[in-house]
């Protein structure tokens, strides 16, 4: 098994890995690398919707927001107290930095970004440009990323999250196209950032792209705590054809009716024919403190 090893190694490169990848270079970590089954999977980059919103502090106009009031909004929507208050405090500057790499937010003559209110909430703190506004994001963050050249492990599978007395000490993946007898790589890291998504292949029946089965299995092996896993799906959104529909829609329809009827499944992917079968164990090797 090859080894490879890392100040911290990010699983994941939709627009939450990317991000954290270009954060912990510009604070000076260097040596880092992103893990993923490709850059073009996951829904970042393969979502949409009629009014695709990113969801920041307000900074438009003569609204008076703040942290503590955005966290209080956040909060309300099953979000943990200190985790909305961090993500309220800094969601300016990872909008900033967004914008100075290149994604295309609506601005007026005088600077102002675009805001507008979204699921009652009582500020304009939403913005977009347009139904892809997380593939713009992903494809300027792919481009600073290749800038950085911060290295990407492409085809990569993970099948295991490796821990050292309750604290992660890496990841087991495996190498799409390599040799079955090459294909298991340990990426021994000081520090995992599992930016895998939402759990689409957790689902019968998935509103998440087809490309994206999402991780969050590795983590429950390693005893991780899930919450509010029906909530990922709540929501109108065609299961045919993967696009979700904005809140405004969710604002008018009045009720929504089951008719009884049960959802049709999603057929999975062909498995890729160097993926291990399903059971089959993965030799870990020691990780050293």
């Amino acid at each position: 098994m090859i080894t490879r090893k890392y100040h911290t190694v990010v699983l994941g490169s939709g627009a939450a890995g990317l991000a954290a990848a270009l954060r912990l270079r510009a604070e000076g970590i260097e040596n880092i690398a992103i893990v993923t089954e490709g850059l073009d999977k996951g829904t970042s980059i393969n979502t949409g919707s009629d009014k695709q919103t990113y969801y920041k502090l307000g900074i438009c106009g003569k609204d008076l927001d703040s942290p503590v009031s955005l966290a209080e909004s956040l909060r309300g929507s099953s979000a943990h107290g200190d985790i909305a208050l961090v993500e309220a405090t800094t969601s300016v500057r990872a909008f900033s930095n967004l914008v100075n790499i290149g994604v295309p937010f609506p601005r007026d003559a005088y600077g102002q970004f675009a805001g507008y209110k979204t699921d009652h909430d009582p500020l304009r703190r939403a913005t977009s440009c347009g139904p892809y506004t997380s593939r713009e994001m992903c494809r300027a963050l792919i481009k600073e990323v290749q800038l950085r050249q911060i290295p990407v492990f492409e085809r990569r599978v993970a099948v295991k999250l490796v821990t050292v007395d309750g604290r992660a000490a890496g990841l087991i993946a495996a190498d799409i196209d390599a040799a079955k007898e090459n294909m298991f790589e340990y990426f021994q890291a000081d520090n995992v950032i599992f930016a895998v998504g939402g759990p689409g292949g957790l689902y019968d029946c998935s509103v998440y792209p087809a490309v994206h089965t999402g991780a969050i299995g590795l983590a429950l092996q390693i005893g991780a705590e899930a919450a509010s896993l029906p909530e990922s799906q709540f929501g109108l959104a065609s299961i045919k054809f993967r696009w979700n529909v904005s809140g405004t829609y969710m604002q008018v329809l009045p009720r929504f009716i089951s008719t009884g009827r049960p959802v049709p499944s999603i057929i999975p992917a062909k498995r890729s024919r160097n993926l291990p079968p399903s059971g089959s164990s993965v030799k870990v090797p020691q990780a050293k403190r």
